[in-house]
């Protein structure tokens, strides 16, 4: 299977692009320094040119479930969402530094420890919220 690149970071009122974070089978994710308040938010935007009206019908529904969800703590927190200046939609979220989940569970050898029951009763926690709305 083939990788695509990242499309080109959207022009954002009040956001600077500062780098890519990440691109998925239908989404990029960047990272942005937000003016007011300044803060580093992650921005997970639809690449260029998308216009399958499915798959912007599930990135919206994305934002509505993720903005519910907001007050988790194994959630990212949505501060909002909207369409960029060249047509994309797009969500801005609380950018978590640190290691992706899939580095930690490769480290993860041998029998489960603490570090592996803390982290899969945050992931089960968070699904069954999710599951609940």
């Amino acid at each position: 299977m083939t990788r695509r690149l990242p499309s080109a970071p959207p022009l954002l009122p009040g956001l600077d692009y500062v780098r890519p974070l990440g691109s998925g089978g239908f989404a990029d994710v960047f990272l942005y320094q937000q003016d007011m308040p300044r803060r580093q938010v992650a921005v997970k935007v639809l690449p260029s040119g998308e216009r399958d009206p499915d798959l912007l019908r599930m990135f919206n529904a994305e934002a509505d479930v993720l903005a519910h969800l907001s007050a988790h703590p194994a959630i990212v927190t949505v501060y909002q969402a909207g369409i960029s200046a060249d047509g994309r939609p797009y969500i801005v979220m609380e950018y978590c530094d640190g290691e992706a989940l899939s580095g930690r569970i490769k480290r993860l050898r041998g029998p489960f420890g603490p570090d592996a029951l803390r982290i899969g009763r945050q992931i089960a926690a968070a699904l069954a919220a999710a599951h609940g709305k």
